[in-house]
């Protein structure tokens, strides 16, 4: 699973899921019996049931079957495609208060 962290999976109808990284606990709690293999950068987690790879989406606590082994998940994963902004494309965006802090850019409340 390794070989896919810091890639992207991408469905064979085009559905990307975020940038697969190594799963840190805790849990969401309806995880915790699962096998975990990864999560995105969106809150999402990867977890393999009955040997198919699913996504399990955060928002809906469903799990959707990406893949039926590791293998076949891992060999469609891919480096993200870099994406390129105009000035004045993006109108907000919100930033870690936490993370802010560390370059002097003082958050909204």
């Amino acid at each position: 699973m390794n070989r896919a962290f810091g890639k992207v999976f991408k469905s064979e109808t085009g559905v990307e899921c975020g940038v697969i990284r190594k799963a840190k606990e805790p849990f969401p709690e309806v995880l915790v019996t699962s096998h975990v293999l990864a999560e995105d950068d969106c809150g999402n987690y990867f977890v393999l049931l009955n040997e198919a790879v699913c996504f399990w989406d955060h928002e809906t606590g469903e799990n959707e079957v990406l893949s039926g082994s590791v293998d076949d998940f891992v060999s469609k994963c891919s480096v993200p495609e870099e994406v390129e902004l105009e000035p004045g494309q993006v109108e907000s965006a919100w930033i870690d208060p936490e993370f802010a802090k560390q370059f002097g850019v003082k958050s909204k409340p």
